[in-house]
């Protein structure tokens, strides 16, 4: 996804040299993308990429987005990386393309199911990260949300459109 992470993403990746490939629902451009595609693209990118980082909502359409037959597309050394939600990756069929060597290996700030059970074999594989979804903590995010609350009640007094809007039918 392409949204306000992965936007924020795209700019620090374009400073370290790499090519960037974007997916997002409605395929518009990503600055600082070489090539951007709609979600019904995502599986053109999919096999060119070393590192695939999820920054996607989870909808009824994006869950199990990386399924055993997207996950089958990735090369055999790309890395899958997480920071969005659990269920956007079938995790039973993420354990068997791990164990199997069918991919490199898995970042996870989020899993599904979350939190993962102590037993659960993701993680005792050599081939996956795992980390708590905690990667704004207060300091961080608390002068972001001030600042939004702020930024719309100026937006909301001159009649302008509010910034950080869910929509319901969407789904986020």
């Amino acid at each position: 996804g392409t949204g306000g992470i992965g936007r924020a993403l795209v700019s620090l990746l374009t400073n370290l040299d790499v090519r960037v490939l974007a997916a997002n629902r409605s395929g518009t451009p990503v600055s600082g993308a070489e090539v951007t595609v709609s979600a019904d693209g995502l599986q053109q990118l999919v096999p060119q990429a070393d590192f695939i980082i999820l920054a996607a909502a989870l909808t009824r359409d994006t869950r199990h987005l990386f399924s055993r037959q997207m996950l089958a597309q990735m090369r055999p050394t790309a890395w899958l990386i997480n920071v969005a939600r659990g269920g956007l990756i079938d995790t039973v069929a993420l354990v068997e393309a791990l164990e199997e060597g069918l991919i490199g290996g898995a970042g996870l700030d989020v899993t599904d199911p979350e939190p993962l059970p102590e037993e659960h074999p993701l993680w005792s594989l050599k081939n996956a990260i795992i980390t708590p979804h905690v990667a704004n903590t207060l300091d961080m995010s608390l002068p972001e949300y001030r600042a939004l609350v702020f930024r719309n009640v100026r937006h909301f007094a001159r009649g302008e459109s509010l910034e950080g809007l869910v929509d319901p039918v969407l789904g986020y």
